[in-house]
Formats: structure tokens, C-alpha cells, sequence
């Protein structure tokens, strides 16, 4: 039997404020909400492809704002669902970082009666 130790440091790819997405609301209500995206400690970078896992309850756009090295992006995510209930669903963002990175961004839905 080996034993491999591995250290380094890990390197954030970006800010996220808030740092996952809550919808809350009643049935009929417009329920939105956004998050900024900050690159962190790397060069700027661009969202190649944006997919939600399931997709079925949410809808969402992503705009870059600012230009660099200021820029920014914000993802605004829209409920769809019309009945009382929960969802969650994850929002994958894949970048243009070399190596591959892939922003994960957490969505939960609470439809109150």
C-alpha cells in the first residue's frame, strides 16, 4: 500500500455574490434573481457554454459587463414553475480557462401557497 500527499495552493476562479441563487415566492409571481461573477486570480476569462442541469423549472441569461480587466458577469435566473413546491437545480459555466474550469452556481426554489 502507497500513501500519495499532494499540496498546493488552490487558486479561486471567481467571486460569486450571493454565492448561490434563492427564489422564493408564490404561484403567478415574477420571481428572479441575480448573481455578479468576478473573474479572481486569473486573466480575465469568457463563458464558453452556460447549461442547466435540469432546466425544467428556471430560466436564465449571463451578460459580461465592464471590459477588462474590470469586467464582470451577471447571471439573472427567472423561476418557471407555476405549482407550490421546491426545486434545485445547478447552473454549469464553462470557461475559456486553459486548464478547463467549470463555474458551478447552486439554485434553490421555494413556491409558497
Amino acid at each position: 500500500m502507497f500513501t500519495v500527499s499532494i499540496s498546493g495552493e488552490v487558486r479561486l476562479t471567481a467571486r460569486l455574490t450571493p454565492q448561490m441563487i434563492s427564489l422564493r415566492g408564490k404561484p403567478g409571481e415574477t420571481i428572479s434573481a441575480e448573481m455578479k461573477i468576478v473573474p479572481a486570480a486569473f486573466p480575465d476569462f469568457n463563458i464558453t457554454r452556460a447549461v442547466a442541469r435540469n432546466g425544467h423549472d428556471i430560466d436564465f441569461n449571463i451578460e459580461k459587463q465592464g471590459t477588462p480587466p474590470d469586467s464582470y458577469f451577471i447571471l439573472t435566473v427567472h423561476n418557471k414553475k407555476t405549482t407550490v413546491g421546491r426545486y434545485f437545480d445547478i447552473i454549469e459555466l464553462e470557461t475559456d480557462l486553459v486548464p478547463k474550469r467549470t463555474i458551478k452556481i447552486r439554485v434553490a426554489g421555494y413556491i409558497n401557497p
